[in-house]
Protein backbone atom coordinates (compact mmCIF):
# COMPACT_ATOMS: atom_id res chain seq x y z
CA UNK A 1 0.00 0.00 0.00
CA UNK A 2 1.07 3.66 -0.78
CA UNK A 3 0.34 6.36 1.77
CA UNK A 4 0.75 10.17 1.03
CA UNK A 5 3.19 11.90 3.39
CA UNK A 6 2.21 15.24 2.83
CA UNK A 7 -1.31 14.35 3.81
CA UNK A 8 -0.18 12.15 7.31
CA UNK A 9 1.82 15.29 8.35
CA UNK A 10 -0.98 17.74 7.43
CA UNK A 11 -3.43 15.67 9.28
CA UNK A 12 -1.03 15.26 12.42
CA UNK A 13 -0.76 19.01 12.37
CA UNK A 14 -4.46 19.16 12.45
CA UNK A 15 -4.56 17.10 15.25
CA UNK A 16 -1.83 18.70 17.14
CA UNK A 17 -3.47 22.27 17.16
CA UNK A 18 -6.82 20.52 18.25
CA UNK A 19 -4.80 18.90 21.53
CA UNK A 20 -4.36 16.17 20.66
CA UNK A 21 -1.31 15.32 21.70
CA UNK A 22 0.28 13.11 24.30
CA UNK A 23 -0.28 9.25 22.44
CA UNK A 24 0.15 8.11 18.70
CA UNK A 25 -2.85 6.56 18.99
CA UNK A 26 -4.93 10.10 19.86
CA UNK A 27 -3.75 11.96 16.75
CA UNK A 28 -3.90 8.53 14.96
CA UNK A 29 -7.98 8.72 15.64
CA UNK A 30 -8.15 12.76 14.96
CA UNK A 31 -6.65 11.84 11.82
CA UNK A 32 -8.92 9.59 11.02
CA UNK A 33 -12.09 11.02 11.84
CA UNK A 34 -11.40 13.92 10.33
CA UNK A 35 -9.95 12.14 7.00
CA UNK A 36 -12.56 13.25 4.99
CA UNK A 37 -12.48 16.89 5.74
CA UNK A 38 -9.00 17.28 5.24
CA UNK A 39 -9.01 15.79 1.35
CA UNK A 40 -12.02 18.18 0.86
CA UNK A 41 -9.91 20.84 2.44
CA UNK A 42 -6.69 19.92 -0.14
CA UNK A 43 -8.30 18.85 -2.78
CA UNK A 44 -7.45 15.17 -2.79
CA UNK A 45 -9.28 12.28 -3.65
CA UNK A 46 -11.05 10.66 -0.67
CA UNK A 47 -8.89 7.50 0.29
CA UNK A 48 -8.64 5.04 2.84
CA UNK A 49 -6.37 6.76 5.68
CA UNK A 50 -3.42 4.83 7.41
CA UNK A 51 -3.21 2.35 9.89
CA UNK A 52 -2.40 2.95 13.23
CA UNK A 53 0.06 0.05 12.59
CA UNK A 54 1.49 2.01 9.44
CA UNK A 55 1.66 4.71 11.04
CA UNK A 56 4.78 4.77 12.69
CA UNK A 57 6.79 2.71 9.98
CA UNK A 58 5.70 5.54 7.59
CA UNK A 59 7.43 8.17 10.14
CA UNK A 60 10.06 6.71 10.64
CA UNK A 61 10.89 7.08 7.26
CA UNK A 62 10.64 10.70 7.62
CA UNK A 63 13.97 13.03 7.06
CA UNK A 64 13.66 14.73 10.00
CA UNK A 65 16.71 17.26 9.69
CA UNK A 66 15.10 17.71 5.69
CA UNK A 67 11.44 18.30 7.11
CA UNK A 68 12.94 20.87 10.20
CA UNK A 69 15.17 22.77 7.53
CA UNK A 70 12.03 22.97 4.86
CA UNK A 71 9.46 24.46 7.81
CA UNK A 72 11.90 26.84 9.09
CA UNK A 73 12.81 27.91 5.27
CA UNK A 74 9.59 28.70 4.20
CA UNK A 75 7.84 29.60 7.35
CA UNK A 76 11.10 31.74 8.67
CA UNK A 77 12.49 35.10 8.79
CA UNK A 78 14.88 36.48 6.40
CA UNK A 79 17.58 37.73 8.66
CA UNK A 80 20.24 40.22 6.98
CA UNK A 81 23.48 41.35 8.95
CA UNK A 82 22.37 44.67 8.34
CA UNK A 83 19.32 44.76 10.24
CA UNK A 84 20.24 42.74 13.93
CA UNK A 85 17.87 40.75 16.30
CA UNK A 86 17.74 39.63 19.49
CA UNK A 87 17.21 35.74 19.56
CA UNK A 88 17.44 32.95 22.26
CA UNK A 89 18.62 29.84 22.51
CA UNK A 90 18.62 27.13 24.40
CA UNK A 91 17.84 23.10 24.49
CA UNK A 92 15.06 21.13 26.25
CA UNK A 93 15.26 17.03 26.76
CA UNK A 94 12.39 15.06 24.35
CA UNK A 95 11.36 13.37 27.79
CA UNK A 96 9.21 10.60 25.95
CA UNK A 97 12.04 9.26 23.95
CA UNK A 98 13.41 8.14 26.91
CA UNK A 99 13.84 4.21 26.74
CA UNK A 100 13.18 2.42 30.22
CA UNK A 101 16.87 2.11 32.50
CA UNK A 102 18.19 5.42 30.50
CA UNK A 103 18.70 8.69 31.92
CA UNK A 104 18.95 11.00 28.46
CA UNK A 105 16.62 10.18 25.08
CA UNK A 106 16.41 12.49 22.15
CA UNK A 107 17.05 16.27 22.59
CA UNK A 108 16.57 19.47 20.49
CA UNK A 109 17.79 23.04 20.46
CA UNK A 110 15.87 25.76 19.34
CA UNK A 111 16.35 29.20 18.51
CA UNK A 112 13.75 31.98 19.36
CA UNK A 113 12.91 35.62 18.10
CA UNK A 114 12.83 38.05 21.36
CA UNK A 115 10.18 39.99 19.40
CA UNK A 116 7.63 37.96 17.74
CA UNK A 117 8.39 34.71 19.88
CA UNK A 118 8.67 32.80 16.87
CA UNK A 119 10.90 29.64 16.81
CA UNK A 120 13.28 30.48 13.80
CA UNK A 121 15.38 27.35 14.21
CA UNK A 122 16.05 23.69 15.97
CA UNK A 123 18.13 20.76 16.01
CA UNK A 124 18.26 17.38 17.22
CA UNK A 125 21.15 15.62 19.04
CA UNK A 126 20.99 12.21 21.31
CA UNK A 127 21.21 12.83 24.66
CA UNK A 128 23.16 9.42 25.44
CA UNK A 129 25.83 10.19 23.03
CA UNK A 130 26.41 13.74 21.76
CA UNK A 131 26.32 16.86 23.66
CA UNK A 132 24.27 20.24 23.29
CA UNK A 133 27.54 22.81 22.69
CA UNK A 134 28.44 21.53 19.19
CA UNK A 135 25.33 20.89 18.39
CA UNK A 136 24.06 24.78 18.92
CA UNK A 137 27.05 25.65 17.26
CA UNK A 138 26.05 23.82 14.26
CA UNK A 139 22.17 24.85 14.34
CA UNK A 140 23.57 28.57 14.59
CA UNK A 141 25.90 27.90 11.45
CA UNK A 142 23.32 26.63 9.55
CA UNK A 143 20.72 29.11 10.23
CA UNK A 144 22.80 31.86 9.33
CA UNK A 145 22.86 33.38 13.09
CA UNK A 146 26.24 33.96 14.35
CA UNK A 147 25.88 37.67 12.65
CA UNK A 148 22.72 38.46 15.03
CA UNK A 149 22.00 39.24 18.94
CA UNK A 150 22.08 35.98 21.14
CA UNK A 151 20.74 35.68 24.29
CA UNK A 152 22.38 32.01 25.96
CA UNK A 153 22.28 30.17 29.24
CA UNK A 154 25.60 29.64 31.04
CA UNK A 155 26.48 26.03 29.09
CA UNK A 156 27.35 27.46 26.12
CA UNK A 157 30.12 30.13 27.50
CA UNK A 158 33.20 29.07 26.24
CA UNK A 159 35.78 30.22 23.62
CA UNK A 160 34.37 28.12 20.79
CA UNK A 161 31.21 29.60 20.81
CA UNK A 162 31.89 33.18 22.28
CA UNK A 163 34.99 33.30 19.88
CA UNK A 164 32.46 32.32 16.69
CA UNK A 165 29.72 34.77 17.05
CA UNK A 166 32.48 37.33 17.98
CA UNK A 167 34.45 36.52 14.69
CA UNK A 168 30.74 36.86 12.31
CA UNK A 169 29.91 40.59 14.06
CA UNK A 170 27.45 38.92 15.99
CA UNK A 171 26.64 40.00 19.91
CA UNK A 172 26.05 37.36 22.75
CA UNK A 173 24.45 37.68 25.79
CA UNK A 174 25.41 34.38 27.78
CA UNK A 175 24.76 33.21 31.67
CA UNK A 176 27.81 33.46 34.12
CA UNK A 177 28.34 30.77 36.53
CA UNK A 178 30.37 28.40 38.90
CA UNK A 179 31.24 26.46 35.46
CA UNK A 180 33.57 28.91 34.31
CA UNK A 181 35.18 29.81 37.92
CA UNK A 182 38.03 32.27 37.51
CA UNK A 183 35.98 34.55 35.59
CA UNK A 184 32.52 34.10 37.61
CA UNK A 185 35.21 35.22 40.51
CA UNK A 186 36.55 37.83 38.57
CA UNK A 187 33.61 39.17 37.64
CA UNK A 188 32.14 38.69 40.81
CA UNK A 189 35.00 40.95 42.62
CA UNK A 190 34.50 43.66 39.83
CA UNK A 191 30.28 44.05 40.76
CA UNK A 192 31.61 44.53 44.36
CA UNK A 193 34.40 47.00 44.20
CA UNK A 194 33.81 48.51 40.88
CA UNK A 195 30.97 51.55 40.14
CA UNK A 196 28.29 50.37 37.79
CA UNK A 197 28.61 52.24 34.07
CA UNK A 198 25.09 52.29 33.52
CA UNK A 199 22.23 50.76 36.22
CA UNK A 200 18.36 50.50 36.02
CA UNK A 201 15.72 49.52 38.41
CA UNK A 202 12.61 48.17 37.15
CA UNK A 203 9.27 49.02 38.57
CA UNK A 204 7.64 45.95 41.14
CA UNK A 205 5.38 43.13 39.06
CA UNK A 206 2.57 41.56 40.72
CA UNK A 207 2.13 37.96 39.45
CA UNK A 208 1.86 34.25 40.38
CA UNK A 209 0.90 35.21 43.68
CA UNK A 210 4.22 37.48 44.59
CA UNK A 211 5.84 40.47 44.23
CA UNK A 212 9.30 40.77 41.92
CA UNK A 213 11.43 43.93 41.33
CA UNK A 214 14.58 43.73 39.24
CA UNK A 215 17.36 46.02 39.01
CA UNK A 216 20.56 45.78 36.68
CA UNK A 217 24.05 46.85 36.67
CA UNK A 218 26.23 47.09 33.93
CA UNK A 219 30.28 46.80 34.71
CA UNK A 220 33.27 47.56 32.25
CA UNK A 221 35.43 44.32 31.79
CA UNK A 222 38.74 45.04 30.46
CA UNK A 223 40.29 42.66 27.75
CA UNK A 224 44.07 42.84 29.45
CA UNK A 225 42.98 41.32 32.83
CA UNK A 226 41.01 38.11 31.48
CA UNK A 227 42.77 34.79 30.64
CA UNK A 228 44.77 34.34 27.19
CA UNK A 229 41.18 32.07 26.55
CA UNK A 230 39.18 34.60 26.73
CA UNK A 231 41.09 37.75 24.38
CA UNK A 232 39.45 36.89 21.51
CA UNK A 233 36.08 36.66 22.34
CA UNK A 234 35.27 40.71 22.49
CA UNK A 235 33.95 40.48 26.28
CA UNK A 236 33.89 43.80 27.53
CA UNK A 237 30.52 44.00 29.98
CA UNK A 238 29.84 41.91 32.88
CA UNK A 239 25.83 43.02 33.99
CA UNK A 240 24.63 41.79 37.56
CA UNK A 241 20.74 41.60 37.70
CA UNK A 242 19.33 41.59 41.42
CA UNK A 243 16.10 39.81 42.09
CA UNK A 244 13.86 40.80 44.90
CA UNK A 245 10.78 38.53 45.69
CA UNK A 246 7.88 39.51 48.02
CA UNK A 247 4.81 38.23 49.16
CA UNK A 248 1.77 40.31 48.03
CA UNK A 249 1.82 40.73 51.89
CA UNK A 250 5.20 42.95 51.59
CA UNK A 251 7.19 40.35 53.29
CA UNK A 252 11.05 39.68 51.72
CA UNK A 253 10.55 36.25 50.08
CA UNK A 254 14.76 36.12 48.77
CA UNK A 255 16.92 37.67 47.10
CA UNK A 256 18.90 36.33 44.71
CA UNK A 257 21.94 38.02 42.01
CA UNK A 258 22.73 36.39 38.64
CA UNK A 259 25.17 37.56 36.00
CA UNK A 260 25.79 38.05 32.26
CA UNK A 261 28.75 38.61 29.99
CA UNK A 262 28.45 40.18 26.71
CA UNK A 263 30.40 41.66 23.75
CA UNK A 264 28.07 44.58 22.83
CA UNK A 265 29.21 48.22 22.27
CA UNK A 266 27.50 50.33 25.00
CA UNK A 267 28.27 53.88 24.78
CA UNK A 268 24.46 55.33 26.18
CA UNK A 269 21.99 54.20 28.64
CA UNK A 270 19.88 53.77 25.84
CA UNK A 271 22.64 50.62 24.56
CA UNK A 272 22.50 49.56 28.10
CA UNK A 273 18.89 48.70 28.55
CA UNK A 274 18.48 47.00 24.90
CA UNK A 275 20.90 44.56 26.96
CA UNK A 276 19.07 44.91 30.33
CA UNK A 277 15.63 43.66 28.38
CA UNK A 278 16.90 41.26 26.36
CA UNK A 279 17.97 39.31 30.08
CA UNK A 280 14.23 39.59 30.53
CA UNK A 281 13.18 38.66 27.49
CA UNK A 282 15.61 35.38 27.44
CA UNK A 283 12.84 34.16 29.74
CA UNK A 284 10.79 33.49 26.24
CA UNK A 285 12.26 30.71 25.42
CA UNK A 286 10.88 28.56 28.53
CA UNK A 287 7.83 29.88 28.17
CA UNK A 288 7.86 28.17 24.94
CA UNK A 289 9.09 24.98 25.92
CA UNK A 290 6.42 25.04 29.04
CA UNK A 291 3.79 25.37 25.78
CA UNK A 292 5.27 22.56 24.60
CA UNK A 293 5.41 20.14 28.19
CA UNK A 294 1.97 21.52 29.38
CA UNK A 295 -0.91 22.60 26.39
CA UNK A 296 0.78 20.10 23.32
CA UNK A 297 1.84 17.22 26.09
CA UNK A 298 4.90 16.89 24.35
CA UNK A 299 6.78 14.50 27.12
CA UNK A 300 3.41 12.27 27.03
CA UNK A 301 4.58 11.25 23.64
CA UNK A 302 6.69 7.88 24.53
CA UNK A 303 8.18 6.54 21.19
CA UNK A 304 11.04 4.54 21.12
CA UNK A 305 11.80 5.57 17.97
CA UNK A 306 14.19 8.88 17.66
CA UNK A 307 13.19 9.74 14.33
CA UNK A 308 9.41 9.95 15.39
CA UNK A 309 10.39 12.04 18.22
CA UNK A 310 12.31 14.32 16.24
CA UNK A 311 9.30 14.76 13.45
CA UNK A 312 6.58 15.54 16.16
CA UNK A 313 8.99 18.02 17.78
CA UNK A 314 9.73 20.03 14.35
CA UNK A 315 5.48 19.35 13.97
CA UNK A 316 5.05 21.27 17.01
CA UNK A 317 7.67 23.92 16.77
CA UNK A 318 5.33 24.74 13.37
CA UNK A 319 2.01 24.55 15.49
CA UNK A 320 3.52 26.98 18.13
CA UNK A 321 4.58 29.10 15.34
CA UNK A 322 1.06 29.50 13.75
CA UNK A 323 -0.73 29.66 16.74
CA UNK A 324 1.85 32.35 18.20
CA UNK A 325 0.46 34.27 15.36
CA UNK A 326 -3.07 35.22 16.15
CA UNK A 327 -1.78 37.41 19.54
CA UNK A 328 -3.53 38.25 22.25
CA UNK A 329 -6.07 35.49 21.61
CA UNK A 330 -4.71 33.08 24.44
CA UNK A 331 -3.32 29.46 22.60
CA UNK A 332 -5.51 27.28 25.17
CA UNK A 333 -8.13 28.95 23.89
CA UNK A 334 -7.57 28.55 20.50
CA UNK A 335 -6.71 25.15 20.72
CA UNK A 336 -10.46 24.31 21.91
CA UNK A 337 -11.71 26.66 19.47
CA UNK A 338 -10.13 24.77 16.56
CA UNK A 339 -11.49 21.06 18.76
CA UNK A 340 -14.79 22.55 18.05
CA UNK A 341 -14.78 24.00 14.75
CA UNK A 342 -12.88 21.66 12.39
CA UNK A 343 -13.95 23.50 9.76
CA UNK A 344 -12.11 27.01 11.30
CA UNK A 345 -9.28 25.40 11.38
CA UNK A 346 -8.90 23.73 8.15
CA UNK A 347 -9.58 27.75 6.71
CA UNK A 348 -6.88 28.81 8.96
CA UNK A 349 -4.30 26.41 7.85
CA UNK A 350 -5.42 27.47 3.83
CA UNK A 351 -4.81 31.25 5.20
CA UNK A 352 -1.28 30.28 6.75
CA UNK A 353 -0.56 28.26 3.20
CA UNK A 354 -0.64 24.83 5.31
CA UNK A 355 -3.01 23.03 3.51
Amino acid sequence: KKHSMPMVISGLVLALCCGRDGKLSSLHRHLVNHYPQLCLATGQQPDRPISRAQLPLLLAKVNGNLLADLLFTWFGLVLTPAHKRWFAVDGKELRGSIKPAHKRGEACVSVLDHASSQVVGQAYYQGNKESERPTTRQLLNDRGLYHQQLSLDALHLNPLTVNAIQGAGGVYMIGLKGNQAKLYQHCLALSLVEKAAYERSDEAQRGHGRIEQRSYRCFRVDSWALAQRWQASGLSWVIAVKRLEYTLAGEKMSETTSYFVSNAQVVDQKQANALFDAIRQHWLIEVMHHRRDVTLSEDKLRTGDGVISRLMSSLRALVINLLGKTKPVNMTAQIEGFADKFHTLTQFMTQQMIL
